[in-house]
């Protein structure tokens, strides 16, 4: 429950209200969520290498109704909101957020908020690699997206998406592969 897990990790406490001394409330701990920010800032560091302009090559299999194909796309990163997060920049310059670490949950979060909805969450980088799931609407269809990141070098990247299948195996969707402009 969810009042009960904020109290078990100590984020919230029992004390008395500041508007009344006698009534018993639930708190925010400061002491332990005052050492979050500091938390926030140094896993934000990890993807401070995404700031800039990138050529992506997208590379969707083909399936039973389309052949696979390949689509170029540019993409803008910026780094927004004080370092918090990282921004994608639209064709018309608007900065959308897109990736934070968000300090409660020990989690990245990766913002779908355009075409696709949803959030989803990693515990974290292992290596040169990160692993973003959780469900999203993709163009008008739910699913459980997984999108596998590998950090090639500063200037190049890629993931892969896939989709969970109603066995639970996961099947592709499709391989990003992004290089760096200069």
């Amino acid at each position: 429950m969810l009042m009960e897990e904020l109290f078990r990790r100590g984020i919230m406490r029992m004390g008395y209200a500041t508007d009344d001394p006698s009534r018993l409330t639930g708190l925010f701990n400061l002491e332990h969520i005052g050492t979050l920010p500091a938390l926030r800032r140094e896993q934000m560091q990890r993807m401070l290498w995404l700031e800039g302009e990138w050529t992506a090559v997208n590379k969707v299999p083909s399936t039973a109704m389309n052949p696979a194909y390949a689509d170029r796309q540019v993409y803008r990163y910026r780094v927004c909101d004080g370092g918090n997060w990282i921004c994608l920049v639209t064709r018309g310059g608007e900065q959308r957020p897109h990736i934070t670490y968000d300090a409660f949950s020990g989690q990245f979060m990766y913002v779908l908020s355009e075409g696709a909805f949803g959030v989803l969450r990693s515990p974290g980088w292992d290596g040169n690699s990160i692993v973003f799931t959780g469900e999203m609407t993709m163009i008008g269809v739910n699913c459980v997206l997984r999108q596998t990141w590998t950090k090639e070098s500063d200037d190049a990247f890629a993931f892969v998406n896939e989709e969970r299948l109603a066995d639970g195996r996961w099947g592709l969707v499709d391989e990003w592969e992004f290089r760096r402009r200069f």
